[in-house]
């Protein structure tokens, strides 16, 4: 019954949202509809993604312009979106408040493309692609055309967000010290927003000048732990949402307990568990292509060692930087 609900809503928002068209068979018009086809493509604006235990729905910027990325996650576990209705997931990275165009790749892959312009020098590939049994599959592909290191910098950062959909607990779950550790600051903008990795000396960490006409929001409000991997989860009921990184060295995770906004279930928040890839001026070059991954895993939670499972797979299969290979 909750597969059958599943299946109902999934499909009823992606045919309200425009991922699926319902064709009417009609054949007196049938050979004008497929002329005007020929002549003119219709716009894509979003696309159901389905394998195995786990569907997604990846959209542009035509339902919110700040909202390009993943709009729906949800589970034959779990019938439920873990995004925050009126936002998304993977959210960023020079796609937002932009126009990106969706393109379908397969029946299981899609991407969100945008072109270098003088007010925004960036070409941007966004690559989505799910797989059995529970793998959504992350790539950004990137290069600016001109140099984008903003005045006293010492970095060029790309930053995502994760809007999730009223979960229980607020926190994201990581190694630190050897440990399990859980955390999310007290409050939006809040001590602790700002986690980076235990991995590197202090010296290879950006800094913003204290007299930067836009300091990030984050950086001075570092927690005083790091974590020890490139990942992080998340928990939903009996479910578990994992983020695996790829280009640990330039990792860091950005959290709010109420980033993602209002909820409509009584007394919750939606957070944010953002994260951002930071390039050191010393290793960004005007003209080449990044690739910066990651895999989100959305299945039933088995414990933590099976989380661990899943990371060192995820790691081996697409090829990871991992932690030891830094050293």
């Amino acid at each position: 019954m909750r597969t059958l609900l599943l299946v109902a809503i999934s499909v009823l928002l992606a045919v309200l949202a425009g991922c699926i068209e319902i064709e009417i068979n009609d054949d007196n018009d049938a050979e004008d509809r497929q002329s005007a086809a020929a002549e003119q493509e219709c716009p894509r604006h979003c696309m159901l993604l389905r394998a195995g235990e786990i569907e997604a729905i990846i959209g542009d910027g035509a339902r919110i312009r700040n909202h390009p990325g993943l709009w729906l996650l949800a589970s034959e576990h779990y019938p439920f979106n873990v995004i925050h209705n009126k936002s998304a997931a993977m959210l960023g990275g020079g796609l937002r408040n932009r126009e990106p165009v969706l393109k379908k790749i397969d029946e299981f892959s899609c991407a969100l493309e945008r072109t270098s312009t003088p007010d925004d020098p960036s070409d941007i590939r966004a690559v989505y692609r799910i797989s059995e049994p529970y793998y959504l599959d992350y790539e950004h592909n990137v290069r600016d055309t001109e140099d984008r290191i903003g005045p006293l910098l010492n970095h060029r950062s790309w930053g995502y967000a994760n809007y999730t959909n009223s979960p229980d607990d607020l926190r994201i779950h990581f190694l630190s010290d050897g440990e399990w550790f859980a955390w999310t600051p007290g409050e939006h903008g809040g001590a602790g927003s700002q986690v980076v990795p235990n991995y590197l000396p202090k010296e290879k960490l950006e800094t913003w000048p204290e007299d930067h006409p836009d300091p990030s929001f984050w950086w001075h409000k570092r927690l005083d732990r790091g974590f020890d991997e490139p990942f992080f989860y998340g928990r939903f009921e009996n479910m578990v949402a994992i983020w695996v990184f790829d280009k640990p060295e330039w990792l860091r995770f950005h959290l709010s307990p109420q980033g993602g906004g209002k909820s409509l279930r009584e007394g919750k928040t939606s957070t944010a568990w953002d994260f951002e890839w930071i390039i050191p001026r010393r290793e960004y070059e005007v003209g080449k292509w990044y690739q910066l991954r990651c895999r989100i895993i959305f299945k039933e939670f088995e414990g933590n060692n099976d989380v661990l499972r899943e990371v060192r797979k995820a790691q081996q299969e697409l090829g990871f930087t991992t932690v030891a290979d830094l050293q």
